[in-house]
């Protein structure tokens, strides 16, 4: 399967001219979007399968006490200091030239990074392991070995560093990220049915499943990373680990990777400190409550960003390549068709969640409706800015946006244990301090990564544009999305059906809610046709989307 695999890679690349005159960006773009689809599908298969198994068979602490050594190490891997977003960036130049000796340096310099990396990252392991009582204090399973389990996903962590992971560097930065979703989705398939099996053979005795559910990671890690190996030697066999990089290059990668941690840090703490939190004061059975409707979000969330990465080395090649005003307008269409990609998932999560939870863990692990409705919200502040986020990273503009990460971080943190701790006294609501945790996260994303954020790409890119002009379309958007969700949930109420007929019913409401809603609410927009034109292109519809465009032509020559 791999020789085939790698087969027909070499043979397109061999036949295509220098960074793909006959596989242009779109189509590049499309073929991402398709695998990051189908890899964020297997993704969500696998944990839902997982989950659903580690709850029935070994219980709710289980579930929980794997979410928090996730998070754990995602503060960890900080150590990575956003060197590969980096080291993609510097990758752009050099490919789209066809500079073999450049990437050559910098893939022995991105190798040598890494290997430190994983140095730092063992140690700063050890280092913390002796606290791991502390944050795992409530409902951890007796007999359990809280440090071995914690040496084995630390091992899977470093591993995934040490062997050539430098190397999917090339697929990303070349707009073949469809490479890395093929392979992710091959050994996580394999890694689940490893761990199926372990935790039935064993479903008897939960700490032995356990150990070796946790065992099968490091193990299809290094499968992985070995097949990684294999399959960019066979496509980019050009490019070796030699060669020195210039003093000036290894500066400005410096100043890149250091804006880089900053976001990075954001980002982990973002993602990771309100599980800690959660496990520290309200206990594992919380944290694992908590993280079935996270999971939710999070794998939705997963296939959008995933949608949004796979067209980012098409959009950094843009902007090496076109001027401020083409992307612009490419900004503008991909806003607007990503935002009615989020309303709608919103408003089928307000109509769709409750009765999801249910069906696959059970009553007793639902929250309230209006934590539910506090999920969807968190859900689409995520995401609303997110096009933002994308043109901020193609352009390298995380040295001049270094400040931001610190503030939200701080305010997280700060807002984070505060309302976990005094919300309840406050609001006398059950499971309050859940609600604030989701609160805190939420107001940083969008009072401070929403208008900050923003206001760095608009400064030092797209400096021909107000800023207010985009804020304004973003304040409409919420807008939309509001009335749709309200709108959904107050008929999904009326309806009042359960099981797999709640499920689709509501999902179809929510759907027509928003179609109605969204195009009324943006077809006088001036990017609207462009972008249904752009979004018919993307998925290889171009004889549409050719028409489309031909009539917008055709209305502006008479408008002149």
């Amino acid at each position: 399967m791999f020789y085939r695999f790698v087969s027909a890679h070499s043979e397109a690349t061999r036949y295509s001219e220098k960074r793909g005159n006959m596989a242009t960006r779109t189509q590049h773009a499309r073929k991402n979007i398709i695998t990051s689809v189908i890899n964020k599908l297997v993704i969500m298969g696998t944990n839902f399968i997982m989950r659903t198994i580690l709850i029935k068979y070994l219980g709710a602490e289980y579930l929980g006490l794997d979410s928090l050594f996730v998070s754990i190490l995602q503060i960890l891997s900080l150590t990575e200091l956003g060197i590969s977003s980096a080291m993609v960036y510097s990758m752009y130049k050099p490919l789209a030239e066809g500079d073999t000796a450049a990437v050559c340096a910098l893939l022995k310099l991105y190798r040598t990074v890494y290997r430190w990396i994983a140095l730092i990252m063992t140690v700063l392991g050890l280092a913390v392991s002796p606290f791991l009582p502390l944050i795992a204090k409530k409902d951890l399973p007796e007999g359990l070995n809280l440090y071995v389990l914690f040496y084995i996903n630390l091992a899977n962590t470093v591993l995934s560093y040490v062997l050539f992971a430098y190397r999917s560097s090339l697929f990303t930065a070349d707009q073949k990220y469809s490479v890395n979703n093929n392979i992710y989705s091959i050994f996580k398939i394999g890694a689940t049915v490893v761990q199926v099996i372990a935790i039935f053979l064993f479903k008897n005795n939960a700490y032995t499943a356990y150990y070796l559910y946790s065992l099968a990671l490091p193990l299809m890690t290094i499968a992985k990373n070995l097949a990684l190996y294999i399959i960019s030697n066979k496509m980019y066999p050009q490019y070796k680990c030699e060669g020195t990089v210039p003093p000036d290059e290894i500066k400005n990668i410096r100043k890149r990777v250091a804006g880089m941690f900053l976001h990075k840090v954001n980002f982990v703490f973002r993602n990771s400190l309100d599980s800690i939190v959660l496990s520290a004061f309200l206990g594992l059975n919380i944290l694992g409550q908590y993280n079935s409707y996270y999971y939710i979000i999070n794998a939705i969330s997963g296939i959008m960003i995933l949608v949004s990465n796979s067209v980012t080395a098409s959009v950094g090649n843009s902007i090496v390549v076109e001027s401020k005003e083409k992307n612009y307008k490419d900004f503008q269409k991909l806003q607007l068709l990503y935002m009615g990609l989020t309303t709608w998932l919103t408003v089928c999560l307000v109509g769709c969640t409750q009765p999801f939870i249910k069906l696959w863990v059970g009553e007793k692990m639902m929250f309230e409706d209006y934590i539910m409705i506090i999920f969807c919200i968190y859900f689409f502040s995520m995401h609303f800015s997110r096009i933002c986020h994308l043109y901020r990273d193609a352009a390298g503009l995380w040295w001049q946006d270094r400040f931001r990460p610190i503030v939200e971080t701080l305010v997280n943190l700060t807002l984070n244990i505060v309302l976990v701790k005094y919300l309840g006294y406050i609001i006398p609501l059950n499971n309050i301090g859940v609600s604030g945790v989701m609160f805190s996260t939420i107001f940083c994303i969008v009072f401070i990564e929403g208008t900050w954020g923003t206001r760095i790409l608009f400064k030092h890119y797209f400096t021909q544009v107000k800023m207010s002009k985009y804020m304004l379309r973003l304040t409409w958007y919420w807008i939309l999305a509001i009335i749709a969700g309200g709108g959904c949930y107050f008929a999904c109420s009326k309806i009042g059906l359960e099981g797999i007929p709640a499920f689709i019913v509501y999902g179809i409401v929510g759907t027509l809610i928003t179609a109605v809603v969204y195009i009324a609410g943006t077809c006088f927009l001036p990017e609207f046709m462009p972008s249904v034109a752009f979004g018919f292109k993307i998925i290889g519809m171009k004889k549409i989307s050719e028409k489309i465009t031909d009539g917008v032509k055709k209305r502006q020559e008479m408008k002149k």
